[in-house]
């Protein structure tokens, strides 16, 4: 254990004196009169790299002062709330050696899980997409400013300099390197300030509001029936998995030996050929669906693979948290991109899906469709279990794929009915074989007939 060994009055004395005025600051950060105004970007250390500087820069303070005068923040009880939470919050980072929980660092440590805390809140009034909350919190910072009120977003994003654009943001807020314990950020919003009595909403569900908005990605039920996960969250970027999962599907079973590494199924253009068709999933979850319920076809059901600009960090993260979390958790992220990367081996596969409606249009051309793909596969833990939802899709999928009469169908369609053209030409074949057959038959009826 490595308990917090300076008294708390001190402590508090020491914090207080780096705080200085808000509405100084805020004063001048709106007059353009500091040097290094505060920025979005870069004030999050590293869940990777913990080494080298815990305290931000002074001016980054202020967050912890506004948050102070404008919600009553009582740093005494942090600093008592955390001396018997430093370890379980050194845990969350497992790149730090445990020699490094020196008490020194880890009142070091604290002071820089206050200072985010702070940020994290801020930020979070700024880009959230309700604005009953937002006026909530406005009002109240109205209440304790000495320079003219914000009424906007907009107004609010221009206190704290927060010009950037909102979805980079909440990307940020969402980044594996750049999650902090949500146990801190919590208790720092509940406990310890009056944040939550001002937003009268689950701090988890106000959250939610604030994270990246990404098409047919909805929220799950799990955002609505309130079915927390077993320990509680570790982090934003595992609040926003949560929302976005099926609750209970693509589950690691311990018992199972089956590696993700080893699942394979055909590509797009191989699966036609054994009459497998593939349908746009409209249900907005993460999820690929396969049956085989029509008599010559099987159905595979995928939802839309979106890919915009902030595409490879997110998945990014969601893949590094889900193959190296030591939470039981849904593994749907994984699921859907070893789905994808068995699908889609060239160009002709993806423009299969493109026509479908799967892959929507974007920048990102055929080709960069096959490099995002392939390189979000190398985030697969090789070790990793495999679901059992996807042992079952492989099964099914193969046992469709090598019947024979499927295949001859498959064949016979794309040899023949390819396109429109062939398909008149077959047609018209077949019409004019009948006609010249119906022709020699009468000649033959009416020839026996004259004899």
């Amino acid at each position: 254990m490595n308990d917090l060994q300076e008294p708390v009055d001190k402590w508090v004395v020491e914090i207080e004196g780096r705080l200085g005025n808000p509405d100084r600051f805020l004063r001048a950060s709106m007059d353009g009169n500091i040097e290094n105004c505060p920025s979005i970007f870069g004030n999050w250390q590293s869940w990777d790299d913990f080494g080298a500087s815990f305290i931000p820069e002074t001016n980054k303070w202020q967050f912890v002062a506004c948050m102070t005068h404008w919600f009553g923040l009582n740093l005494k009880s942090y600093y008592e709330y955390m001396q018997g939470k430093v370890d379980r919050a050194w845990s969350y980072y497992h790149g730090v050696d445990e020699q490094f929980h020196t008490a020194e660092n880890s009142k070091r440590f604290i002071e820089h899980l206050l200072v985010s805390s702070c940020f994290l809140i801020l930020v979070m009034v700024y880009v959230t997409d309700n604005e009953g909350h937002r006026k909530v919190i406005l009002d109240e910072i109205a209440k304790k400013t000495s320079f003219p009120k914000c009424q906007t977003e907009t107004d609010f994003g221009n206190l704290f300099n927060f010009n950037h654009n909102i979805e980079k943001i909440r990307l940020y807020m969402i980044t594996m390197n750049y999650q902090i314990p949500w146990f801190v950020l919590e208790a720092v919003c509940t406990e310890l300030s009056n944040i939550r009595n001002l937003l009268n909403t689950p701090i988890h569900k106000f959250a939610i509001t604030c994270l990246p908005k990404i098409p047919r990605m909805d929220p799950s039920k799990n955002s609505e029936n309130g079915t927390l996960p077993e320990g509680g969250f570790k982090h934003l970027l595992h609040i926003f998995h949560w929302s976005r999962t099926l609750n209970g599907k693509y589950t690691i079973n311990p018992d199972d030996d089956k590696a993700m590494r080893e699942f394979h199924i055909p590509s797009v253009t191989e699966l036609q050929l054994s009459q497998t068709v593939f349908v746009k999933d409209e249900g907005g979850s993460v999820d690929v669906c396969y049956s085989d319920n029509r008599r010559v076809s099987g159905v595979m059901r995928l939802a839309p693979l979106h890919l915009l600009d902030f595409s490879t960090q997110l998945y990014e993260s969601l893949l590094r948290f889900e193959n190296h979390c030591w939470l039981p958790l849904e593994v749907t992220f994984t699921a859907y991109v070893a789905c994808m990367a068995c699908f889609l081996k060239t160009e002709s596969d993806v423009r299969v899906l493109r026509e479908k409606g799967i892959i929507p249009g974007t920048s990102f051309d055929d080709k960069d469709v096959l490099r995002f793909v392939q390189k979000m596969k190398t985030f697969i833990a090789g070790n990793l279990t495999m679901p059992r939802e996807l042992v079952v899709l492989e099964e099914n999928v193969m046992a469709h794929h090598k019947r024979s009469v499927y295949r001859l169908i498959g064949e016979f369609k794309k040899r023949y009915c390819s396109n429109t053209w062939i398909i008149i030409s077959v047609i018209a074949g077949i019409l004019l074989f009948v006609l010249t057959f119906i022709q020699a038959l009468y000649g033959t009826l009416s020839y026996y007939k004259q004899s």
